[in-house]
């Protein structure tokens, strides 16, 4: 699979072509689609079955044909409907895959970006916290959204054949109004939703700490941890109260535009004296429907709305990937006294070029601290690429195939060198302060394996 560099070779729209591609572009979306249509498809010819009934016993004419069609309309549409939810769990597992992988895929390689604690703490929520709930909940909505499209296209065009004209003008002079009403609130209503991802992302990152804030039992931390936690709180719950409102304010206005027009046609046509008996029966045996079409416009309407929410929350995480391709400015020399094997080193790219040339042996970075004896190492790491291999002071969360979970910490070391080595194609070994946390025989266990690599590969570590 090829990777994404850091050279940041796709363009901004090409990168957001991309992001939602990897949401829609998906056979079960297809196959979700289809059987959605063909579930509301059999629910509006029902209306037009139970019209037709009841106009021909009005008429007193066979009517059991209709009745089967009608009862036959009623128990199908189960098997495409319960199948589309089967279809639609499919795709949000797909959908969620692609997401990640072009994640690491983009996150691969950017070196610089190893060090920012907030990018970090940002990634690390979105991917392993928020985003399956956020895919599994746009794409749950658009499932709904597409329901409901499909639900008021399709029955109002089948009342629209049976019943009285005005009722369908009626229907879609209410459609331009809450269309109008859609035009009004729709950016605040992506405003607020902004604001609220963004404070969820914040409220999120915050508990996330709750470990070591709490289990050490250090009051100053805990205190300080829970000042924050509620500051955070109020802002997130407060930004959610307040999109609440406005969404309920604007399904209010909704429901009063989508139903106001249509009461006052159904009642005209009915108080006729000179309407047809068949027609008044069938008006009347579809009032129901009629009101939960225009309720379901109402829902509709109100989905769109919400869709700029829904939009919102899925831009943030896409916008998680493109922090990650932000210009960093990475230091090409050192910023405090810093030596290599004793000797001065004033220059990144020129210590990196001698550590290349001479292909193996083991190199010691010592330095004060804040010199930049990590950033070297991240250097050099860029420009081996994949023939080194990094392993940072904190290391916990790298995955290896011989983990050594019940193993003390110089063991675990020892398995994880041992490993390395096996790596085909690996040449360096770029370790930061690899003897941190190893007591004394582990350390010399370690030193003395380290010293018996470096004839054959290069060893670069950071001592103090």
């Amino acid at each position: 699979m090829k990777l994404v560099d850091s050279t940041g070779t796709e363009t901004a729209v090409e990168r957001a072509h991309q992001q939602w591609k990897g949401i829609f572009a998906h056979t079960p979306a297809a196959a979700t689609l289809i059987l959605i249509t063909a579930h509301q498809s059999i629910i509006a010819a029902s209306s037009f079955f139970l019209t037709r009934l009841v106009g021909e016993f009005q008429e007193q004419r066979p009517f059991q044909g209709y009745l089967i069609l009608y009862l036959a309309a009623m128990l199908i549409p189960y098997f495409p409907g319960c199948a589309s939810f089967v279809a639609l769990q499919s795709w949000i597992n797909r959908a969620h895959r692609e997401f990640v992988t072009r994640f690491a895929r983009t996150a691969y390689g950017f070196t610089d970006a190893h060090c920012d604690s907030g990018l970090r703490s940002v990634s690390e929520s979105m991917i392993a916290r928020n985003s399956f709930l956020a895919i599994r909940d746009y794409l749950t909505f658009i499932h709904g959204l597409v329901g409901f499209l499909l639900n008021s296209t399709l029955s109002i065009v089948v009342l629209g054949i049976m019943l009285p004209g005005n009722l369908l003008t009626g229907y879609f002079f209410t459609l331009s109004l809450c269309a109008l009403l859609i035009v009004v609130m729709r950016t605040s209503v992506a405003r607020k939703s902004s604001e609220m991802e963004k404070q969820f992302a914040y409220y999120g990152q915050i508990l996330a700490r709750v470990w070591a804030n709490t289990t050490l039992g250090n009051r100053y931390h805990y205190e300080n941890w829970s000042r924050a936690t509620d500051t955070h709180a109020t802002a997130y719950y407060g930004a959610s109260t307040r999109l609440q409102w406005l969404k309920q304010a604007g399904n209010l206005s909704l429901a009063l535009t989508a139903l106001g027009p249509t009461i006052f046609l159904v009642w005209n046509v009915v108080k006729n004296g000179h309407a047809d008996a068949v027609l008044i029966a069938a008006v009347i045996v579809n009032l129901t429907r009629i009101f939960h079409i225009l309720n379901s416009l109402s829902a509709l309407v109100y989905q769109v709305l919400d869709l700029s929410s829904m939009n919102a929350r899925i831009k943030m995480l896409f916008a998680a990937e493109q922090d990650l391709l932000a210009p960093r400015d990475s230091p090409k020399s050192p910023a405090g006294v810093m030596s290599m094997n004793g000797e001065p080193v004033r220059c990144f790219a020129e210590a990196t070029r001698a550590l290349i040339v001479a292909g193996t042996g083991r190199f010691t970075i010592r330095g004060e601290n804040g010199a930049g004896k990590s950033t070297l190492l991240r250097f050099v790491k860029k420009s081996l690429g994949d023939r080194s291999l990094l392993l940072p002071a904190q290391q916990s969360d790298l995955v290896w195939r011989n983990a050594g979970d019940e193993v003390s910490t110089g063991q675990s070391m020892l398995m994880q060198l041992e490993e390395a080595v096996s790596i085909p194609d690996i040449d360096a070994l770029l370790l930061d302060e690899w003897d941190a946390n190893l007591d004394q025989s582990n350390r010399i266990a370690v030193d003395q394996m380290l010293s018996l690599l470096s004839e054959t590969k290069l060893i670069l570590e950071i001592r103090h």
